[in-house]
């Protein structure tokens, strides 16, 4: 997830675990004690990115040095438990050098606070197609929840209840502008939209915020996060379910390795689809978008892949269509051509552990080789590297994680 909704979801937890919980007489004083929570829980909610401090570009010069080592050993079990151990010793000694001495309940509803924070990083990064590996360094195979859209701004609207509860201004400027931000990201990314979709639902909850109790306002919050997790969650089972039936029916001959899914951004309704199946030496990658109701039509849906104008998926898609599946294309390639560039190649070895959707292109006498879904192919994508023959560059990044299409290159998943 973005960090502005990691932020905000921490917010929501730590005001609810502020207000849900009694301060004692014989520690921190409750406006400390609240302002540690909710310090504690929105830093804890963006610790676990931290890796960007090694993993973006202008630190290691090189792309693939941000796809190998973002969400790795902070976004795991173990690496959480670190960092929540970091921070609430630094928040201990903070309060040390302020005179505030801890009760065993502040030390209790801090520590909860601050393993609550980073698993709540963890859990949101989990619930998206990007994938984090948690169980590192038992199973090191990627994760994929396949159930939110790295943006997601119904959880910004969300905090509309907590807005006139937060008790500093620049806390209610920020959740403002966010609120906002959120307005005008609904706008963009669904353009059939009326403009006031997500202002008047925000404006309808501040004021429901506003005439309740402090206490009840945080909770609203916190319960629609978890009612929005819950939808999309359900909404991503269903769309699972109808691609596997999908998948048997209209394409018999192939064997499904992995799908992959994401919603348009607010829309549980509707889904963006990577279907990947293999048939002896063929890979192929099928793209369709997806509606989850009979009701609604996948012509009705607003999906970020519509708009794609430079894509790889240009052969068109041998399956009949419906009013809830719209196939848009397909990519097709050799099997033993991406198996013998991860055998010749280190960059590619590199990448492929991070590819879940691999794709190979010529370009002159090399190729291009990146993740299809993040790039269409065309050059500068995110995630795509230029393999240029007879070249012998040296292995550079020591991960330990296994390639997602190990099944694709013929290695071994354990």
């Amino acid at each position: 997830m973005d960090n502005l909704t990691h932020s905000l979801i921490g917010l929501v937890a730590g005001e609810a675990m502020a207000r849900c919980t009694a301060p004692d007489p014989r520690g921190l004083p409750a406006p400390a004690r609240r302002n540690a929570l909710i310090a504690i829980s929105i830093i804890g909610s963006n610790l676990p990115d931290i890796d960007l401090a090694w993993s973006m570009r202008f630190v290691t010069g090189d792309r693939m040095g941000y796809l190998l080592q973002h969400r790795g050993s902070t976004h795991t079990l173990p690496g959480c438990l670190a960092l929540a151990a970091l921070l609430l010793l630094g928040t201990w000694l903070w309060h040390r050098l302020r005179h505030r001495q801890w009760s065993a309940s502040d030390l209790r509803s801090v520590g909860v606070m601050a393993v609550l924070a980073v698993l709540l990083h963890l859990g949101m990064d989990a619930l998206n197609s990007y994938g984090v590996h948690p169980f590192w360094p038992w199973d090191n195979r990627w994760k994929y929840g396949d159930r939110l859209f790295i943006v997601e701004p119904l959880y910004w609207l969300a905090t509309a209840p907590l807005l006139l509860v937060l008790q500093r201004w620049p806390a209610r400027v920020g959740l403002g502008l966010a609120l906002l931000a959120g307005s005008i990201l609904l706008k963009v990314a669904h353009t059939a939209m009326p403009w006031w979709s997500l202002p008047l639902p925000a404006l309808l909850l501040v004021l429901l915020g506003w005439r309740m109790p402090q206490r009840a306002a945080v909770l609203t919050s916190a319960a629609l996060c978890v009612l929005l997790t819950a939808a999309f969650a359900t909404a991503g089972t269903v769309a699972t379910r109808k691609l596997d039936a999908l998948a048997a029916t209209s394409f018999p001959a192939w064997r499904t390795l992995d799908h992959v899914l994401a919603p348009a951004p607010a829309n549980p309704l509707c889904w963006d689809v990577l279907l990947l199946q293999q048939s002896g030496d063929e890979y192929v990658v099928r793209r369709a978008q997806l509606s989850v109701l009979p009701q609604v039509s996948v012509d009705a849906c607003s999906l970020l892949s519509q708009r794609d104008t430079d894509s790889l998926f240009t052969h068109p898609v041998d399956a009949a269509r419906s009013d809830a599946v719209r196939w848009s294309g397909e990519y097709v390639m050799s099997r033993a051509v991406l198996a013998q560039l991860a055998e010749t190649s280190c960059t590619a070895r590199e990448l492929l552990q991070f590819a879940r959707v691999p794709f190979a292109v010529r370009q002159g006498q090399g190729w291009v080789l990146g993740d299809l879904r993040f790039d269409n192919g065309r050059g500068g994508g995110m995630s795509e590297v230029t393999l240029t023959p007879g070249s012998r560059e040296p292995c550079r990044h020591d991960v330990p994680w296994v390639p997602p299409r190990a099944d694709v290159l013929g290695l071994r998943s354990d």
